[in-house]
């Protein structure tokens, strides 16, 4: 299994480029830029880096058709794509954050999706291609400066329909804050739909979005953990249901505005919320802890391996080299 790494959406590009050569160096295979509505461009972020590496995949995660049009999207990617050499690629879906700042609504997500990876799918270097659809058109549309090989076109993807959608249009999906029960469960599902569409599972890439908090300073990644934990399926059941008991389960959901108000206020405190919930929370959905918990962490990474993992992407947050550096030491070799 490949370890991809995610940076946040502040890295400036001197810096994403200086953490891309560094992924690089411990044979990681990729770098995510995040797109967000107050963070830099994720493109922009990545070009320097697409100049000043060799191995490294590059790309931008989530972009949605929603806040650009497919054909931008395609003319950006394959714009990375051609400064790297070929080792570009995307996730796309169907909007969040970015789409609630600029006051929009989604509907009709599915066919939004299907229209925007037909497009960035089907530009050709040799042939224009006219296409009216429900949701997107394009006139005349080709683009031959476009390079080989072709980026990887990931599809963000937590629900079925959507991933039925990866299946059928792209070359690979990532699920976001999936524990090893529910990952096995939806590359069965995978595996299901690649068979009924005469697809080889070789064929596909199957990714997940993972936080990585682990520090030297155990006291530190459990603050920064903390301060994050709203972001991990935004506290959504489905996401907790294998390891939490109903009854904690209703604690979570009754919590819910406590746990909000402390990540707006970037605060790792949790008035009234028990120490235990907490910490069997962050255990079960990340990696957090101190050096001592990079063993264990590898464990969970072979687990998902086995399920059926091609790559893991792992969020890294304050101080991105050292965890970089943890990783690439670590967790890379094991997984070799």
């Amino acid at each position: 299994m490949d370890i991809d790494i995610i940076l946040n959406e502040f890295a400036e590009p001197r810096t994403a480029t200086e953490l891309s050569r560094l992924a690089e160096s411990y044979g990681i295979r990729g770098v995510w830029s995040s797109s967000y509505a107050d963070g830099r461009d994720p493109f922009m972020t990545l070009t320097l880096a697409a100049a000043e590496t060799g191995k490294v995949r590059l790309g931008p995660l989530a972009v949605s058709p929603y806040e650009l049009h497919p054909l931008k999207i395609s003319n950006a990617l394959q714009t990375l794509n051609e400064l790297s050499g070929g080792r570009a690629m995307i996730c796309i879906g169907g909007g969040g954050g970015v789409i609630q700042a600029m006051g929009m609504e989604r509907d009709h997500m599915i066919g939004h999706l299907r229209e925007c990876l037909d497009i960035v799918r089907g530009v050709s270097r040799d042939n224009r291609r006219n296409r009216q659809g429900k949701f997107y058109t394009t006139w005349n549309y080709n683009l031959p400066w476009m390079v080989d090989p072709a980026p990887q076109i990931y599809v963000a993807s937590n629900y079925p329909q959507s991933m039925r959608l990866a299946v059928a249009q792209a070359d690979g999906l990532m699920t976001s804050d999936f524990c090893v029960p529910l990952m096995r469960q939806r590359i069965d599902e995978i595996y299901a739909a690649l068979d009924a569409a005469g697809r080889s599972r070789d064929s596909f890439r199957i990714s997940n979005f993972w936080a990585w908090h682990i520090k030297e300073d155990a006291d530190a990644s459990w603050s920064e953990a903390r301060r994050e934990l709203i972001l991990r399926g935004y506290l959504g059941e489905q996401y907790f249901a294998p390891f939490l008991t109903p009854e904690e389960l209703q604690l979570m959901r009754d919590n819910f505005d406590v746990f909000l108000r402390a990540w707006r206020q970037g605060s790792d405190e949790f008035p009234g919320v028990p120490d235990e919930l907490v910490q069997k929370m962050l255990s079960n959905i990340s990696f957090v802890g101190g050096l001592d918990a990079i063993d264990a962490a590898i464990g969970t990474l072979r687990d998902f391996e086995q399920a059926g993992l091609t790559e893991i992407a792992l969020r890294v947050h304050d101080d991105p080299a050292a965890a970089i550096e943890l990783i690439g030491r670590h967790v890379v070799p094991a997984l070799k």
